[in-house]
Order: structure tokens, then C-alpha cells, then sequence
């Protein structure tokens, strides 16, 4: 009898630690903004820090991004300074995080991927060099802080190159040669801390195409990633069918580990795309219960998680100055918690019992 119950107890052990082991993490950048500007988060009711609602959630990892010099406007708020002081909470909370550098003075993603100001002018060789040493110097600058990253993005939806025109967009094979420099001078910069995995993010997370002729270039020049990272909203990309595929594919052929980056769904109005879930609160639950079934379901157990972009945007309400628009947050317009927040109580069990990927709720 002793036995047996040591080998249940073993078993329920090895279970927790793959369910712990997949991620259920959040894009927070802007929570610290948001609530000194008076935003109130509530869950069940009771006002709380957002941070600590996810934690008690379920939420797992929290990612954060960082630009060069950022001019605060549009959500450009994340200096070095500010990405510290919320990262700190962060770890506090006893949190991992994931740190997405954009390489850019704001917003970077595959229709812009403009070059820091203060490094135009420099050279490819120096370029490359400061892509290095601003890594490098601002992860020491975390880890003097105490709140060292454990994945890091070199560069942000990186689908058509970075810092342009230096580094893309990748029509021609000068390019992608500039392009693989610069990012394997971010990664030389990861890789100085053991453990830490380096993380090449694309959006069009649905497009094999795509992802076959960007990895492949990436081989060809001995770029050295350790996780793959897609971008998935379903009302820009293909359907959660092909999104699975893909994942199959990218698993059997790069034998990578892969995370959804960044995804998101409307809870109020909005686009749907091409599934058939309704954008309602129940319809962006039902949404992300799917997507993270497939997640899991990846073959080989690439697949290890799913993050929510800016779930506290609330888009109306109680953000100052804000109209009311339809709303992505895992919150109403006042600032309670909606069903989709169940994504962070999502265990890898469940994937497979998933619904087939179309499926309304």
C-alpha cells in the first residue's frame, strides 16, 4: 500500500510540474501606466493591484516591453526606468518574465520597424555592436536590479526585419545578411546568462509560408534562438486551423519549443475573423480556451504557452480621456474582470479534450 501511494503521489507530482510548465502569462507593459492615471481593476468585486488579480488567477509569466527613447505618446511609456520599476513588482510577485526589446524609439511590428534615432547614423559593423552592448547593458541593468529576465525577445513581430532600413525589410539576401548580424549580436547578449532563452517573435503566427522562409533563412546564417514566438489575433490572421498546422509544422521541422507571443480576441463588438466565436465576453473566453487546447496539444510538447496582449487596455470607462471602443482587456469598461480571465486557470490536460478549432461555444 505504501508503495503504491509513493508512486501516486510521484505521479501527481510529475503532472503539476508539466501543468506549472506551460504558460499562461500576460502582455502587462501598460499596468503601471494605467493605474496611475486612477484606472481601478476588480475581480469578484474587490478592487485590487492588476498584478496581484492575475497572480491570484493563475497567471504564470508576465512579458514586458521595452523601447530605446520613447516619447511617452500612444502608449509609448516604456523606458528603462518605467519596464524596471513594473518588472521589479513583477518578481516580487514571484513571477517570471519574459522582456521584449522593439529596437526602436516606439511601437515596432511588420509595417514599421524604424531604427533608433541616436544609432541612424552608425555604420553596419558598429550597428550591430550597439544592438550588442544596449542589450547587454540594459539586462545588467535588471539584473543589478534584481529582476533578471528569463526569455528575452530579440526585437518585436520581426516578420520583415528590424531597424529599418539597416535591417530590412527583408526583400533581398543583403538584408537578411544585415538583419541575421543584428540579431545575433541581441542573442550573443542573452546567451551571456545561462539559462536565459533568447526568442524570435513573428507575427502571422497562422502563415506556414512565412514561417518556413524566415526559420530557414535564419539556419542558413547560424542564427542560434532557442524559442520560437507567434503573434495570433484571430481578426488579422488566418483560422485556429491553420495556426495548428502551422504549429505541427514549426514542432517537426525546427524541433523548437514555440510560445504565442502575443494574441487577443474582442470581448464587446469587434471583428471575429474567420471563427465562429462571438465577440462577447463569453465568446472571448470560449476563443481562448480553444487556442490554448491547440497550444498544448502541439506535438512533440513544443508547444509551452500562451500570452494575452495588454489584457488591462481597457479601451473606455475608466481610462482618462479615452472613448469607448470595442474593448480586447480581460476587463469591462469599469474595470471587472471578465470570463476570459479563466485563461490562467487553463491546465495542459485539457487539451485533449479540445473542440474542433471552429467550433462555437
Amino acid at each position: 500500500m505504501k508503495v503504491l501511494l509513493a508512486f501516486w503521489l510521484l505521479l501527481m507530482g510529475c503532472a503539476g510540474a508539466v501543468a506549472q510548465d506551460f504558460i499562461k502569462g500576460a502582455d502587462l507593459s501598460l499596468a503601471q501606466s494605467l493605474e496611475s492615471q486612477g484606472v481601478i481593476y476588480r475581480d469578484g468585486g474587490q478592487a485590487k493591484e492588476v498584478l496581484n488579480i492575475f497572480k491570484d488567477r493563475g497567471c504564470n509569466y508576465v512579458r514586458l516591453r521595452i523601447f530605446v527613447n520613447p516619447d511617452g505618446t500612444h502608449g509609448q511609456v516604456n523606458t528603462l526606468a518605467y519596464t524596471l520599476a513594473l518588472a521589479k513588482k513583477v518578481k516580487a510577485l514571484g513571477l517570471p518574465l519574459l522582456l521584449d526589446f522593439h529596437y526602436s524609439d516606439g511601437w515596432a511590428d511588420p509595417g514599421k520597424q524604424y531604427i533608433p534615432k541616436e544609432w541612424a547614423a552608425l555604420p553596419h559593423a558598429q550597428l550591430a555592436d550597439k544592438v550588442y552592448t544596449y542589450t547587454r547593458d540594459t539586462l545588467a541593468a535588471f539584473k543589478a536590479a534584481g529582476c533578471l529576465p528569463d526569455m528575452v525577445q530579440v526585437g518585436n513581430e520581426v516578420s520583415a526585419g528590424m531597424m529599418w532600413p539597416a535591417g530590412g525589410p527583408l526583400k533581398d539576401d543583403a538584408k537578411w545578411d544585415d538583419f541575421a548580424d543584428f540579431l545575433k549580436a541581441g542573442i550573443r547578449a542573452v546567451h551571456e546568462y545561462p539559462g536565459m532563452k533568447a526568442v524570435i517573435h513573428l507575427a502571422n503566427g497562422d502563415r506556414q509560408g512565412l514561417c518556413k522562409w524566415f526559420f530557414d533563412h535564419c539556419k542558413e546564417r547560424g542564427v542560434d534562438y532557442d524559442v520560437i514566438g507567434l503573434s495570433y489575433y484571430p481578426f488579422g490572421d488566418g483560422t485556429l486551423d491553420q495556426l495548428k498546422a502551422n504549429l505541427a509544422f514549426l514542432s517537426g521541422t525546427y524541433h523548437t519549443d514555440i510560445i504565442i507571443a502575443e494574441t487577443g480576441f474582442f470581448a464587446d463588438g469587434g471583428s471575429a475573423g474567420k471563427t465562429q466565436y462571438p465577440t462577447t465576453p463569453a465568446g472571448q473566453a470560449a476563443f481562448l480556451e480553444a487556442l490554448m487546447k491547440i497550444v498544448a496539444a502541439t506535438p512533440d510538447g513544443h508547444g509551452k504557452g500562451v500570452f494575452y496582449w495588454a489584457p488591462e487596455m481597457i479601451r473606455g470607462g475608466a481610462m482618462k480621456g479615452a472613448k469607448k471602443r470595442s474593448n480586447r482587456a480581460l476587463f469591462d469598461y469599469s474595470g471587472n474582470a471578465l470570463p476570459g480571465m479563466a485563461m490562467f486557470g487553463f491546465t495542459p490536460a485539457a487539451a485533449s479534450s479540445a473542440p474542433p478549432a471552429g467550433s462555437a461555444p
